[in-house]
C-alpha cells in the first residue's frame, strides 16, 4: 500500500516529462506521431478559442443588422461593408483573425519528412513530399482568417488569405473550392466583378453535389453577385436553395431580398408570398413591419378591406406609434392599387403628418404623395414634398438623380401654378354674391382657428414633456452647483415682425396679390432675370425724384377720427381672423380682374414651357397650352405656344398635329421670326442638319475675326440671320460681329449690335459682357481700337485673380535695358499643343547654344498660356536670342504664338498685381509718344523697330480714343475698358 502511493506522483512527473518532450520537439520533426499531437493542440488549445469566438459574433451580425427595406438588401450583413452609405453591421472579427495567426504562426509544420525507400517512383508519395504544409489541421486555421477578415469588411486581405489556400492546399479539394466561393465573394465586394464571374463559372456542378454546405456558400455567392448586376433577377434561383439552407434573420432576410426581386420582375404573387414567409414571429419586429408594408405594395386579392382593416387596427397598439407613418403608407399603396387616388392621397397625407423619424420612411412617403400630385399637375403641393424628401434620401438610392432633377423643375413649377391656382379661386369668388363669398371665408378661418389649436395644443405636450425632462435633469444634478441650468426662457414677444402670426401672413397675402407666388431669388421682380437693365445703358441729366407727399397730394394731415377708423379697418384687413383679410384679396374692379387674369396666362404658358423643355413631357405641355388657348385665345403668348407646339410634335413624330401648328403660325404670325422661318417647306429638315452646319459658320466666322476680316464677319452674321435666324449660337455671332466693329473704331454699330444682342437673348453666358461694354459707353469711355483683334483676345487677360490692388490706381514700369529680361511666349491653350512648344523650344536651345544653358518655365492663366525662357542678363542677350532664333531657322514657332520681351521685374509685377500685358503695352505706347523706347515688348506682327533693331510702340496707335484714367481688366465691377477682352472660343 505504501509503495503504491509512492508510485503514483512519479507516473504523473514522467508523464508530463514525456508531453514536455513531445511538445518540443515537435515542430523539429515530422512524424505521424508529432504531426497528431500538432494538429491536435492546434484544434483544442488555439484554433477552439477563436472558432467559438468567431460563431458568436457571426450570430450577433446577422440578428442585430438593421437592413435598409428602402433598398435591395445584402445578401449578408457582411456584405454592406462594401458601401460606406449603408447600415454598417456590428461585430469584431479581430480575435478570430488572431488567434488564426497565432495556430499558423506557432503550429506550422514545414519541414519534410524522412524520405522512404522505394517510394520515389509512387506518384501519391512524390505529391505528399511536395506538400507545403504538414498539419493536417491548419488549413481550418487559414480559413478562419480569411472569413473573420470578409467579415471584417478587409476584403482585400481576405481575397489573397482565400488564394494563398488555393495554391497551398491543393490535397483538400473541399477546401479549395469553399476558398474560391470565398475569394469570389471578396472580389465582388471590392467590385471586381469580372474577376467574381470567372472564378463562379469555372466551378463544376459536380463539385457542389456531395457537399450541402459548399452548395450553400456556392449559392449565397451567385446570390450576392447577381444580385447587384444590371439583371438582378438572375439571382433568384440561386437565393431560392439558398434560403432553404438558411436559419434564423439570415433566412427571414434572403426571404424579404427574395421578395423585392420579384417585385422587381413583376411577380406579384409570389412577392406577396415571400415576404409572408420573411415576417415570421421569430423575426425582429421590424422586419415585420417592413414586410407588411410590402405586401402592401404587391397585393392583388379581389378587395383590399380586409388589408385595410388589418392594417388599421395595427394603428391601435401602442407598439406601432412609430410606425404609424409607414402602416399609413401601406393603406395609401393599397387605395393606389385600385385607382382611388383621393384615399391614397389622404392616407399619404396621414403617413407625413404622423412620422417620427426624419428619415429615408419619412422620404419614401413624402416621394409616393409628390408622385401623385405631380401626376395630377398639382405642382404647388408636389413641390413641398419633393423637396423635404430629397435632403434624406441616401446618395445610393435608386433613381436619386431624376428625382433631384424633378425637385429643381418642381422649384420654378410651383411658383406658377400657385399663381394660376390662386388667381382662379380667387376669381371665382368674385363671382359669388356676399352670402356664398362669407360661406367659403367662415370655412377658410374655422380650419384656421381648429389648426392653430392643434398646433398650440402640440407645443403645451412638447413643453410639457420638456419641463418633465429639465426636472427629472434636475434631480440628478441636486447638490451639484455648478450643473448647467435645464430651464430655458422661450421668447414669447410678439412686437417683432417674425414673432407675429397674423403680421407675418398680413404681409405674405399683401406681396402675393400684388406680385403672386414668387420663387425667393434675386431679382425676383423681373420676368426676365438678366442682370442688366436698359436704362443704365442711356445716358441721363438727372434724377427724377418723387416727392413724399406723392401718397398725400393735398399735403394735409388726416383729422384724429379718421385716422383711428382707418387704422381699425387695417388691423381688421390684416387679420387672417377677420372676414376683411380674405375680402381685400378678392378681386372687384375690372382691372384687377384683369390683372389676375394675366398671371394665370402668364402661369400656364410658363408651366407648359418648363414641362416641354425641362422634363419632355409632351402630354403635360399639351394639356396646359391647351387649356392657355381655350380660355384665352386671343393671349399674348400664342406664338410661342404655337411654335413650341410645332417642335414638341415634330420631335416626337406626330407630323400630322406639327403641321396643324405650323399652318396656324403661317395664318395668324406669317411675318413674324418664326413664320419667316416656317415658309421653307424643308425647315425640319433643316432643323436636322442645322446645328453641324451653324457651327461649321461660326468657325468660319471666327476664324476671319482672328485674322482682322471683318468684312467677312459681317457677311457671316447677315448670311446667318437670313438661314436661322433661331439658332442657339446666334448670340456668338452678334458678339463678335460687334466686336468686329471695335477694330474699326465704330462705336455706334458696336453699341447698337450689343443693345439688340441683349434684347433678344437675355439670358446667355454672353449678357454680362455685352451688358458691361454697354454700361461703360454710356459712362462717357471711348473704344480702344487696335490694329488686330487677335491682340485684344489675350492680351487683356489677367496674369493672377488674387490681387487686392485699386484697379484704377496707375501703374508704372521700369524700362531699363540693363536689367535681367524674359522672353515670354504667349499662346490661347486651346490652340496650341504647350507640350510640343516646350519640346521645340527646349531642342532648339540644346542645339543652337551649346554653352549656353536657359531655363523654362510653364504658367496658365485660364486661356492663356505663357512658355518663359529665362537666363537673359539684360535686352542685349535677348536681342541676341531672337536673331539666332529668327536666322538658325530650327524653331518655328506656330502662327498662335505671340513672343513678348519684358524684364524679370516688370514681368513680377504684372504677377503679383494681377495686371494684363494691355497694361504693359499701354504704358510703353505712352512712353513711346514722349521718347524713344528700347525695351518694349517685343511682338512678331507688331510695331515696327527703330533703327538699332529694337522694337517700338505702333505709332498708328490713336492716343484720343484712350480714356485719361487707367481703364480696370474685364473682372472690374464698376468701369470696363472697351476693347475685346473675351471672346467665345471657337467650339
Amino acid at each position: 500500500m505504501y509503495r503504491r502511493s509512492r508510485l503514483g506522483p512519479v507516473i504523473m512527473v514522467a508523464l508530463a516529462a514525456l508531453l514536455a518532450v513531445l511538445q518540443g520537439c515537435s515542430l523539429r520533426k515530422n512524424t505521424a506521431a508529432t504531426r497528431k499531437y500538432t494538429a491536435f493542440i492546434t484544434r483544442y488549445n488555439i484554433y477552439y478559442n477563436g472558432d467559438e469566438h468567431y460563431k458568436e459574433t457571426l450570430k450577433q451580425m446577422e440578428s442585430g443588422y438593421e437592413d435598409d427595406y428602402s433598398q435591395l438588401l445584402f445578401a449578408h450583413p457582411a456584405d454592406a461593408r462594401r458601401d460606406e452609405s449603408a447600415p454598417q453591421p456590428s461585430g469584431d472579427f479581430t480575435r478570430s483573425i488572431e488567434k488564426a495567426q497565432k495556430a499558423i504562426q506557432l503550429r506550422s509544420i514545414k519541414k519534410k519528412p524522412k524520405k522512404k525507400s522505394g517510394k520515389s517512383s509512387d506518384p501519391a508519395y512524390k505529391a505528399w513530399m511536395k506538400r507545403d504544409e504538414y498539419n493536417p489541421f491548419l488549413h481550418n486555421a487559414w480559413m478562419m482568417m480569411g472569413r473573420s477578415q470578409y467579415n471584417n469588411g478587409d476584403f482585400l486581405g481576405a481575397a489573397a488569405t482565400f488564394y494563398y489556400i488555393t495554391r497551398h492546399f491543393s490535397w483538400l479539394p473541399a477546401t479549395v473550392t469553399e476558398a474560391k466561393i470565398w475569394q469570389a465573394r471578396a472580389y465582388c465586394a471590392m467590385g471586381w466583378d469580372f474577376e467574381a464571374e470567372n472564378i463562379l463559372t469555372k466551378i463544376h456542378e459536380k463539385e457542389l453535389e456531395s457537399n450541402s454546405r459548399l452548395r450553400e456558400i456556392y449559392d449565397l455567392a451567385q446570390g450576392s453577385y447577381w444580385s447587384r448586376t444590371a439583371d438582378p433577377s438572375k439571382a433568384i434561383p440561386y437565393l431560392e436553395r439558398a434560403v432553404k439552407a438558411a436559419k434564423g434573420s439570415q433566412k427571414s432576410r434572403l426571404n424579404f431580398m427574395l421578395g423585392q426581386l420579384y417585385q422587381r420582375q413583376g411577380e406579384n404573387a409570389k412577392a406577396y408570398q415571400a415576404y409572408k414567409r420573411s415576417s415570421t414571429s421569430s423575426s425582429p419586429y421590424r422586419t415585420q413591419i417592413n414586410a407588411r408594408i410590402c405586401q402592401s405594395e404587391v397585393y392583388s386579392g379581389a378587395s383590399i378591406e380586409p388589408e385595410v382593416k388589418a392594417l388599421r387596427r395595427m394603428t391601435r397598439y401602442d407598439r406601432n406609434k412609430d410606425y404609424l407613418d409607414q402602416i399609413y403608407y401601406a393603406i395609401g399603396n393599397l387605395y393606389l392599387s385600385r385607382r382611388d387616388t383621393a384615399n391614397a392621397i389622404e392616407n399619404y397625407k396621414l403617413a407625413a403628418e404622423k412620422s417620427t423619424r426624419n428619415g429615408i420612411e419619412k422620404a419614401i412617403d413624402q416621394l409616393a404623395l409628390g408622385r401623385l400630385y405631380f401626376e395630377t399637375h398639382r405642382y404647388e403641393l408636389a413641390q413641398p414634398c419633393y423637396s423635404e424628401a430629397v435632403p434624406l434620401l441616401p446618395q445610393s438610392y435608386p433613381g436619386l438623380d431624376s428625382i433631384k432633377r424633378r425637385s429643381d423643375v418642381l422649384d420654378e413649377l410651383a411658383v406658377y401654378s400657385q399663381n394660376v391656382t390662386l388667381n382662379d379661386s380667387l376669381l371665382r369668388l368674385s363671382e359669388m354674391d356676399s352670402a356664398a363669398q362669407f360661406k367659403v371665408i367662415d370655412k377658410i378661418i374655422a380650419d384656421l382657428k381648429k389648426k392653430e389649436e392643434e398646433e398650440a395644443e402640440r407645443q403645451r405636450r412638447e413643453e410639457f414633456m420638456a419641463d418633465q425632462q429639465a426636472n427629472g435633469s434636475q434631480m440628478q444634478n441636486t447638490g451639484n452647483a455648478a450643473s448647467a441650468p435645464t430651464t430655458f426662457m422661450i421668447n414669447n414677444d410678439d412686437s417683432w415682425y417674425f414673432y407675429n402670426t397674423a403680421t407675418r401672413n398680413a404681409g405674405r397675402t399683401e406681396f402675393q396679390k400684388r406680385w403672386g407666388a414668387r420663387k425667393l431669388e434675386d431679382d425676383w421682380r423681373r420676368r426676365n432675370k438678366a442682370s442688366f437693365s436698359f436704362d443704365e445703358f442711356e445716358n441721363s441729366e438727372g434724377d427724377t425724384a418723387e416727392g413724399a407727399d406723392a401718397e398725400n397730394p393735398e399735403g394735409g394731415d388726416l383729422a384724429e377720427g379718421e385716422g383711428n377708423a382707418t387704422q381699425e379697418n387695417a388691423d381688421l384687413a390684416s387679420d387672417p381672423h377677420n372676414r376683411e383679410y380674405y375680402l381685400r384679396q378678392i378681386p372687384s374692379t375690372p382691372e384687377e380682374k384683369q390683372t389676375a387674369n394675366d398671371v394665370i396666362k402668364e402661369g400656364l404658358y410658363n408651366i407648359g414651357l418648363i414641362l416641354k423643355d425641362q422634363l419632355e413631357d409632351y402630354d403635360a405641355a399639351a394639356l396646359d397650352w391647351d387649356d392657355l388657348l381655350r380660355r384665352y385665345p386671343d393671349n399674348i403668348y400664342r406664338l410661342d405656344v404655337y411654335y413650341n407646339m410645332y417642335m414638341m410634335y415634330a420631335r416626337d413624330g406626330r407630323k400630322n398635329l406639327a403641321e396643324h401648328y405650323r399652318a396656324l403660325i403661317l395664318k395668324e404670325f406669317p411675318d413674324s421670326k418664326y413664320g419667316m422661318a416656317m415658309r421653307d417647306p424643308a425647315y425640319i429638315d433643316n432643323l436636322r442638319r442645322m446645328n453641324a452646319e451653324q457651327e461649321s459658320l461660326y468657325e468660319k466666322a471666327y476664324a476671319a475675326y482672328l485674322d482682322n476680316r471683318n468684312d467677312e464677319v459681317h457677311a457671316a452674321y447677315r448670311d446667318m440671320m437670313q438661314r436661322y435666324p433661331l439658332s442657339k449660337i446666334m448670340p456668338k455671332f452678334m458678339f463678335i460681329d460687334a466686336l468686329s466693329y471695335v477694330t474699326e473704331n465704330k462705336p455706334e454699330e458696336f453699341r447698337s449690335t450689343l443693345k439688340e444682342l441683349l434684347e433678344r437673348y437675355p439670358q446667355t453666358d454672353i449678357t454680362p459682357l455685352a451688358s458691361a461694354y454697354l454700361k461703360a459707353l454710356a459712362q462717357g469711355r471711348k473704344l480702344h481700337s487696335g490694329a488686330s483683334n487677335t491682340r485684344g483676345m489675350l492680351w487683356d487677360l489677367r496674369l493672377g485673380n488674387d490681387s487686392v490692388y485699386n484697379e484704377n490706381d496707375s501703374i508704372t514700369f521700369d524700362l531699363n535695358p540693363d536689367v535681367p529680361q524674359l522672353l515670354v511666349l504667349v499662346y490661347p491653350t486651346d490652340e496650341v499643343n504647350a507640350n510640343q512648344l516646350l519640346y521645340d523650344v527646349a531642342y532648339h536651345n540644346f542645339s543652337a547654344f551649346v554653352v549656353r544653358d536657359f531655363d523654362l518655365e510653364q504658367m496658365n492663366f485660364g486661356r492663356l498660356g505663357l512658355l518663359l525662357i529665362k537666363g537673359f542678363a539684360n535686352f542685349e542677350e535677348l536681342n541676341h536670342y531672337r536673331k539666332v532664333m529668327d536666322e538658325e531657322g530650327r524653331l518655328t514657332l506656330p502662327p498662335e504664338v505671340r513672343p513678348v520681351m519684358i524684364s524679370v521685374e516688370n514681368f513680377n509685377k504684372l504677377i503679383h498685381q494681377g495686371r494684363s500685358f494691355e497694361d504693359y503695352f499701354r504704358y510703353v505706347d505712352a512712353q513711346a509718344e514722349e521718347q524713344p523706347v528700347t525695351a518694349s515688348p517685343g511682338l512678331t506682327d507688331s510695331p515696327p523697330k527703330d533703327s538699332d533693331g529694337f522694337p517700338v510702340a505702333d505709332p498708328s496707335a490713336d492716343p484720343e480714343v484712350q480714356p485719361e484714367d487707367d481703364v480696370p481688366s474685364e473682372s472690374a465691377s464698376s468701369e470696363y475698358e472697351m476693347h475685346p477682352a473675351s471672346e467665345p472660343a471657337s467650339e
